[in-house]
């Protein structure tokens, strides 16, 4: 019965907006009208108007005015993505309650993030600097016809700007609270009658968000530069892009922090030891991240009769280097200031390298007619080497910080992928276009896990193949997460077809209904950081998902309201879960990644845009999320009818922008943005690291002059300086949380000639 209300509200809603539209364009005139907004969703430049996929656009505009030059900035400001990050070398995202927490060798992400085209799967990687931006768009739910493997939950891409036809050279400069530092630099234009060339340089820092008072330093910095470097060759019937870019990034430790208990009163110790407010922690021993990585693409788009022949090849790597302190609070309680003993703590450090090669050819028809279509075919390869150690280390002052027991994994893994794609648009009657494809995949995985218990005998070490082994040298066993020594090669092979099909109709010149079916596909693999031989050896199969939607897109009262409306339901199977608990080989327990149940998910999302006057407009969206996870059993224990993982049910924000032009003094713009994100569960069995709800708001004023070329803005972001959790996850000393970042605010000054 309440899906029949809401039907007949959306009915009556386009009803009422048609209606009201057509006597608004009659009668009103006032040359404010919203512009269109071009987008590249199916490969093809399109009015995100006419698409039927559920697309949020982040325009340069709004990149700008929000500040957005990162991962996590993609999600706050697209109601229905969440993310994540234990480290800024261990990202992942989730769209509509599908997402991944897996983030070893042999697994990938739910939700995939395409630069310019080109695949960027691994966690390590997604998370780079989003600067010189064209567009961002977010495509939500199920992307496997046209994007492919692993977009199960979506797909983010992510378009940068492209060479200028005439001399542009820019300039920003910003410095904020927190010692927030920024300073970019671009020129742009041509070399020759048909080459041209941008280069782009971006540099961003701050002092650390977090206070150790333990150790009495401050953490969760940041200090990245970024480059980025493009020619174009205009032929007269090729166009070619040559794309590359590099980044370094230098972090201290993110601050971890027990926010629950669990097997110890970690938040009592953290609170004794100075950390009893927001953005502090009370980790005995230090950590950081170092991050640095880039690729080389080369883009063709050759012009003939009826069509776009595109190619683009890609080579890209990233080498991540982070060692992190697990709880925040010294193990057990046990430290001794008047000693200057600060205690033990875990630290989980992870070195990975991920080399990556892809090429893709695709045609683009342009047949004139009622039938147009896509084909295209693509082939991958990735190679991931990822040891991870978790060792005890102790800190005091006479000593340093060394390490006492230690546990060393090591997973490799080898992907090669190949696909064949396609999808038709048939305009079968007036007004009315199916669309329809689908895509082949066949992914293929060698494997190879290798473990070492410091704890147990030489002799064993040495009759499983690691006798004098390097790294335990003369220290005992950590925690027992890794029981065994062994060493297991495995392979596997999967198959999929993600087929979809989708009806629109065009019903006015300014409103078009469409309703689609979309599968996708995420690759089997193998659990990362397997603590026994008997899990280590275990298939991970794939997982799937069919998508159900219905929607409208409209633009109403003489184009000056756009609102586009969109209905789903999921069927999500053979959920890629991944855990620690005990194993009949490990009483402590151990990570273990296997296939558990299904879950349903439905919801609905509205993105609105009113440009109320020639200088007053608002944006809306929202993102309303149900999910539920059926027959997942979880160490013996049923958990089914649980949210999933970072599945808020409500997201939402609102965005108020007012332009004031000054004559021949420029113009003022002032900005409001709020958001809000309802609490989310971080783990399937246990409650504990359940993420409160989350309320902030940003605002930025800025002076633009009348020739644009010279800006001055004000900006701060988080202005009533809420705190709150940004990620968490659960272990045996309870839940552990990462503060996101405080109230921060400053000034930018923006130059272009």
């Amino acid at each position: 019965m309440q899906r029949m209300y809401g039907l007949v509200a959306t009915v009556s809603t386009i009803s009422l907006l048609v209606g009201h539209s057509s006597a608004y364009a009659e009668d009103d005139d006032r040359g404010h009208a919203l512009e269109e907004i071009i987008v590249t969703a199916q490969h093809r430049s399109a009015n995100v108007q006419d698409v039927p996929v559920t697309v949020s656009v982040l325009s340069e505009d709004l990149i700008l005015k929000r500040d957005i030059f990162d991962a996590h900035g993609i999600a706050m400001n697209t109601p229905g993505l969440a993310y994540g990050e234990f480290s800024p070398g261990q990202a992942s995202f989730s769209m509509r309650g599908v997402g991944s927490s897996d983030d070893g060798a042999g697994l990938d992400n739910s939700v995939a993030l395409f630069l310019d085209g080109v695949y960027i799967g691994r966690g390590a990687g997604i998370n780079f600097d989003m600067f010189d931006l064209q567009r961002i768009e977010v495509l939500k739910g199920p992307q496997g016809a046209l994007f492919g493997r692993n977009t199960i939950g979506g797909a983010i891409n992510v378009v940068s700007k492209k060479p200028t036809d005439e001399l542009v050279i820019k300039s920003a400069l910003t410095y904020g609270n927190e010692n927030i530092f920024r300073a970019q630099g671009l020129i742009s234009g041509p070399l020759s009658d048909n080459l041209f060339g941008k280069v782009v340089v971006n540099h961003r820092s701050h002092d650390g968000f977090v206070r150790n008072t333990l150790l009495n330093k401050d953490v969760n910095d940041e200090d990245q530069t970024s480059f980025r470097g493009q020619l174009r060759l205009a032929l007269d019937r090729s166009d070619w892009l040559l794309s590359g870019d590099y980044m370094e990034d230098h972090r201290e430790d993110t601050g971890r922090f027990p926010f629950r208990n669990g097997n110890f009163d970690y938040v009592g110790t953290a609170e004794a030891l100075g950390a009893n407010k927001p953005q502090t922690t009370a980790a005995p021993v230090e950590g950081y991240t170092d991050r640095k990585g880039g690729g080389l693409s080369l883009q063709g788009d050759v012009q003939f009769g009826n069509g776009i022949l595109t190619t683009i090849t890609s080579f890209r790597s990233i080498d991540t280097d982070w060692a992190m302190p697990s709880v925040g609070a010294p193990l057990g309680g046990n430290y001794d200031l008047d000693a200057d003993v600060y205690g033990s703590d875990v630290i989980d450090h992870i070195e990975e390298k991920v080399e990556t090669f892809s090429e893709e050819i695709r045609w683009t028809s342009n047949l004139g007619h009622s039938l147009e279509f896509i084909a295209g075919l693509y082939f991958f390869t990735e190679n991931t080497d990822r040891p991870e150690q978790w060792s005890i280390q102790r800190n005091t002052v006479d000593t340093g910080q060394v390490i006492v027991g230690n546990e060393y994994s090591l997973t490799a893994n080898k992907t090669t992928s190949y696909a064949a794609y396609g999808q038709a648009q048939w305009t079968f009657a007036e007004d009315w276009t199916l669309s329809f494809g689908g895509r082949y995949s066949h992914d293929r995985k060698e494997y190879t896990t290798t473990a070492v218990n410091c704890g147990l005998d030489e002799a064993v070490r040495a009759a499983a193949g690691f006798p004098n082994f390097e790294l335990c040298g003369s220290v005992g066993g950590s925690l027992g997460i890794i029981a065994e020594v062994f060493n297991v090669e495995v392979d596997g092979s999967w198959s999929d077809f993600s087929p979809m099909a989708s009806i629109q109709y065009q019903a006015t010149d300014d409103l078009m209904v469409f309703a689609t079916w979309a599968t996708g596909f995420k690759s089997g693999g193998f659990a990362g950081s397997a603590g026994v031989e008997a899990v280590a050896q275990n298939i991970v199969e794939p997982e799937t998902v069919t998508n159900y939607e219905i929607g409208f897109k409209g633009d109403f009262f003489a184009n000056q309201l756009r609102m586009n409306v969109t209905g789903f339901y999921m069927d999500y199977k053979d959920l890629q879960v991944v855990r620690f608990g005990p194993v009949p080989e490990s009483s402590f327990g151990t990570f273990t990644t296997t296939n558990l149940g299904s879950a349903e998910i439905k919801g609905f999302e509205v993105e609105m845009v009113w440009q109320l006057t020639e200088y007053f407009h608002v944006n809306a969206n929202y993102a309303f999320l149900d999910t539920v996870g059926n027959d997942l059993i979880i160490n013996g224990t049923d958990v089914s009818g649980k949210d999933l993982r970072q599945a808020p049910r409500n997201s939402y924000n609102l965005d108020l922008n007012y332009s004031l032009p000054m004559e021949n003094k420029g113009t003022l713009d002032f900005n409001i943005h709020f958001t809000h994100i309802d609490e989310e569960r971080m783990d399937y069995q246990s409650d504990l690291p359940v993420i409160s709800e989350r309320n902030l708001t940003d605002a930025r004023v800025s002076w633009t002059s009348n020739d644009e070329r010279y800006q001055i803005a004000l900006w701060a972001k988080n202005i009533f300086d809420k705190a709150y959790v940004a990620h968490s996850y659960i272990i045996g000393p309870g839940a552990i949380g990462i503060w996101g970042p405080p109230r921060t605010f400053g000034a930018t000054l923006s130059a272009s000639f």
